[in-house]
């Protein structure tokens, strides 16, 4: 594959352009995704369509496409053509529902949020970037000399500030370039500063000071996204509520209640609306509590969530966005596995008429490349032919 610039910027516009694209984009309302692994929000109802979307990890993305991954997340001209470079591979690879468009992000992994409040991050090679131990907040007496992120100095945002720039001007406004948006949930922050074991240990002996942390945190958040706000011209617009650290047995449904759930109510009234709750964890108990957060637009269902259950809850107004275990579900699961795993998924979402998507995604490097782009290829056939199935099932029916 090229890596000239104006190559991908012509292979990307053509796959835009292209019908498979344009069918693609009747599954799905309008959606800017200001990160990666794209998500949209189900047009339709199951009588009508089933779309399904894989994406990788960038662990295997570094694979893929021989790049490295602390160039990527440093050089801003690296970031733009690898995501060029990742959607042409995609489209001429796995043909999921993945819808295309002029929409390209800047986005640092689950540390871009936590950056902003000062602990130190370390990028590597070929994984993800993270915090280096011990938590910022290890100390509890900390707190009380942190200060709201500065939107244009703190961690990890003059980086973000010289990728807006640098790549608005590499693409000259052929492609649009979208400022990162703040989508970690507040609790998922807290956790990581403070250290997950010692923020459970809080909620039983200090729920004080949690609450502290949540408040502090909240108020944060509201006035970097103010400044946002004002920096591109535009009004607040509704965000992302990204929750892995809620869910059992991390925390339990009245933790949960106490702890978290207001503070994200109250985010969603700051917001105006909540576009997507989202948690890898097992929230299936967490389900009912989840539904009280205004202007909810999709549900996240985990690899461990009770797919019934949420389907249930949230029928039949609230998209599904229903995820698979990447390991178990695909590159350790045989084509049988595969096929019983998508049909009871489709049967439960279909019967309680709820849209949904069926989504694989976060792989990680397993096995050899070939094996493991081998199974995911062998997946999406198995997907597609389920799909398949179905359809013609009802066409007789009906008949």
């Amino acid at each position: 594959m090229s890596n000239n610039l104006g190559h991908l910027f012509d292979e990307m516009e053509k796959i835009i352009e292209s019908p498979d694209n344009l069918k693609n984009g009747r599954f799905w309302e309008n959606q800017t995704w200001p990160r990666d692994m794209w998500r949209g929000f189900p047009r339709l109802n199951p009588s009508q369509a089933i779309p399904f979307l894989v994406f990788p990890d960038n662990a295997l993305w570094a694979k893929i496409l021989k790049v490295d991954l602390r160039d990527y997340y440093s050089n801003a001209e690296t970031h733009l053509k690898t995501q060029l470079r990742m959607n042409i591979y995609h489209f001429n690879n796995w043909k999921d529902n993945t819808y295309y468009t002029k929409d390209l992000f800047i986005w640092f992994g689950v540390v871009t949020e936590l950056s902003f409040f000062g602990p130190k991050i370390r990028f590597f090679p070929n994984r993800e970037g993270w915090i280096e131990n011990p938590p910022l907040l290890e100390k509890k007496e900390k707190l009380a000399s942190l200060k709201c992120p500065d939107f244009y100095k703190s961690g990890l945002m003059p980086r973000i500030h010289e990728f807006y720039e640098k790549m608005n001007k590499l693409v000259n406004g052929r492609f649009r370039v979208l400022f990162p948006m703040w989508v970690r949930g507040p609790f998922c922050i807290a956790a990581h500063l403070r250290g997950l074991d010692n923020i459970i240990i809080d909620m039983l002996e200090d729920p004080e000071f949690v609450h502290e942390l949540m408040r502090f945190i909240t108020d944060s958040e509201k006035e970097w996204v103010k400044e946002r706000a004002r920096f591109l011209h535009l009004p607040i617009e509704k965000t992302f509520l990204f929750n892995d650290e809620v869910g059992l047995p991390l925390i339990t449904p009245e933790m949960y209640e106490e702890f978290v759930l207001p503070y994200e109510i109250e985010l969603a009234n700051f917001y105006g609306g909540i576009l997507y709750w989202h948690s890898c964890g097992d929230t299936s108990d967490f389900i009912t509590l989840i539904k009280k957060i205004p202007g909810l637009k999709m549900f996240h269902v985990g690899p461990k969530t009770d797919v019934l259950k949420a389907a249930k809850t949230f029928a039949p107004h609230t998209p599904l966005d229903v995820d698979l275990d990447p390991f178990r579900d695909v590159l350790e699961a045989d084509e049988e596995k595969m096929r019983l795993k998508i049909r009871e998924i489709i049967d439960i979402c279909t019967e309680k008429n709820v849209p949904f998507c069926i989504r694989a995604d976060g792989f990680q490097p397993v096995h050899t490349l070939e094996r493991d782009l081998s199974k995911i290829r062998v997946w999406i056939d198995v997907v597609r032919s389920v799909i398949k199935e179905k359809n013609t099932r009802e066409v007789n029916e009906s008949h």
